[in-house]
């Protein structure tokens, strides 16, 4: 790819509009590529619990936090203007630089539009609109407060872009390339069904969270208590002495861990049943959350038996060429072959003698590795 990129610029007349063209095989694009790709993962996580758990509280009221957030919004901003100067590949292979052609396909693919509004520094406007309030609850309560909250939820469908990405990254990068060869494709595997479970659950509990905020309209204790809702019923019911406490702005980590329960034993049908909706919207909701949660475990199961059968294949293959090897040798010891055809010695018959020697290949394909009995 880099000599593709040299040939182009030994031309004078196309050089000068190379100036700005960043290639698929820079380098520093691909450690950029990697930034972002954990920037989308963490924002996978973060956005959810922020909007449906904390309710912003955690981001507002911490101004190192706050800085922190500002700074990825601005990492947001600046990939979104270099998407303008990115060669890409059309659906021939070829390489297309011309700045026109770039823009023109970034407008077309729809993936502008979601990346300016997910650049839109929201977090940044609600705090500018109440800056001397000391926790700013006052500002959380604000409509306007919680749409800008609401647009930030544009930087979630970066998420669906990162597959192309972490793909761009496996085929160009050396590192990445060789790393991943080295990875147990099994292994590979499980790791991303155990980050796609944690992902989902994630996401089922801060729905579920947010449901509650949404019919109180305030995280505030007495609002909690005194409006009919899943999470001021559950506190009313189980509240003890040392126990956990989910109600109040200042308790969001407490409150999450009680979303993610009731998210872990609906994704696993468990269902203890101790945490229950309470109003039309919240059967509602906990109904299309149940009916989602049943299908990707099913789909997980599915996936899981799969990735651990195909582990298994050698295995199997070896064991069926054995199994039939052997039911050779029993035909053979049926029809009564001259021993100089069945090479017995010592009084021993050759069946008994090949379904020993079958016998201990098989356990040995049982137990010794992989690599090994590849070489």
């Amino acid at each position: 790819m880099r000599s593709n990129s040299n040939h182009y610029r030994n031309h004078p007349q196309i050089n000068k509009g190379l100036k700005f063209v960043i290639f698929p095989t820079n380098t520093k694009i691909l450690w950029w590529d990697f930034l972002m790709i954990l920037v989308v993962f963490y924002y996978a996580f973060s956005i959810p619990y922020h909007f449906g758990i904390g309710g912003g509280y955690a981001v507002i009221t911490n101004m190192r936090f706050f800085i922190f957030q500002l700074c990825l919004d601005g990492l947001f901003i600046i990939d979104s203007i270099l998407v303008f100067f990115r060669a890409y590949r059309d659906v021939d292979g070829r390489i297309i630089f011309y700045h026109r052609s770039i823009a023109r396909n970034y407008i077309k693919s729809g993936w502008f539009f979601i990346n300016f509004l997910a650049s839109i520094p929201t977090l940044l406007i609600s705090y500018i609109q109440y800056p001397n309030q000391e926790y700013l609850l006052e500002g959380l309560h604000s409509n306007g407060v919680r749409f800008f909250f609401f647009l930030g939820l544009f930087k979630m469908f970066r998420f669906i872009g990162m597959k192309r990405r972490i793909r761009h990254l496996l085929d160009t990068s050396e590192f990445a390339s060789g790393l991943w060869v080295k990875v147990n494709i099994t292994t590979a595997k499980m790791m991303e069904f155990v980050v796609l479970i944690l992902l989902l659950t994630h996401w089922l509990g801060c729905i579920w969270g947010f449901i509650a905020f949404v019919e109180v309209g305030s995280w505030d204790e007495e609002s909690m208590m005194s409006t009919p809702n899943w999470m001021g019923n559950w506190q009313k019911i189980t509240t003890i002495p040392g126990g956990l406490y989910a109600l109040g702005w200042e308790n969001h980590t407490g409150r999450y861990w009680l979303c993610m329960f009731w998210a872990s034993q609906t994704i696993t049908s468990i269902g203890y049943g101790d945490i229950s909706p309470v109003t039309t919207a919240e059967y509602a909701v906990a109904n299309f959350l149940m009916l989602c949660a049943g299908i990707f475990w099913a789909y997980v199961i599915g996936s899981l038996v799969e990735i651990v059968a195909n582990a298994n294949k050698l295995n199997r293959d070896c064991i069926t060429r054995m199994d039939d090897a052997s039911q050779m040798v029993c035909d053979f010891a049926a029809q009564k072959l001259p021993e100089k055809m069945t090479g017995s010695t010592a009084g021993v018959k050759a069946s008994k003698r090949v379904r020993l020697f079958l016998a201990n290949e098989r356990d040995h394909c049982t137990k010794t590795p992989l690599m090994k009995r590849m070489h």
